[in-house]
């Protein structure tokens, strides 16, 4: 009985190894990049770059984000003609985008850091 139950955790861990193996890479591809132009009456007209990752939490999240960190101003989609000579931030892959985050973006990166 104990043969048969390694050989079952044996054959078990092997099956996940090749499932991961297959499925893994085609992960890595999701994610994004997102620029919002950001207006406000008392700060310099900018442009935020959102680079995401493997953790892309979307479009409107990304906004809502940008919105939280500049708070009362406009947050827009990013117009090339109009937007292009603006100053930009960037947020890059997974770091990036934590540390972006207002608030609790600090306090993860300064305990995991980022």
């Amino acid at each position: 009985m104990y043969k048969s139950m390694m050989r079952f955790i044996f054959q078990f861990i092997i099956a996940i190894s090749v499932a991961t193996a297959i499925f893994l890479p085609g992960i890595g591809e999701a994610g994004g990049t997102y620029l919002f132009s950001v207006t406000c009456t008392d700060k310099e007209p900018r442009v935020v770059e959102w680079k995401t990752g493997d953790i892309d939490p979307g479009k409107e999240y990304l906004r809502v984000a940008t919105g939280q960190k500049y708070p009362g101003c406009s947050i827009g989609d990013f117009d090339e003609a109009i937007d292009s000579s603006k100053p930009k931030e960037t947020y890059s892959h997974e770091a990036g985008v934590i540390a972006g985050i207002p608030v609790l973006g600090p306090i993860i990166c300064g305990i995991f850091g980022c």
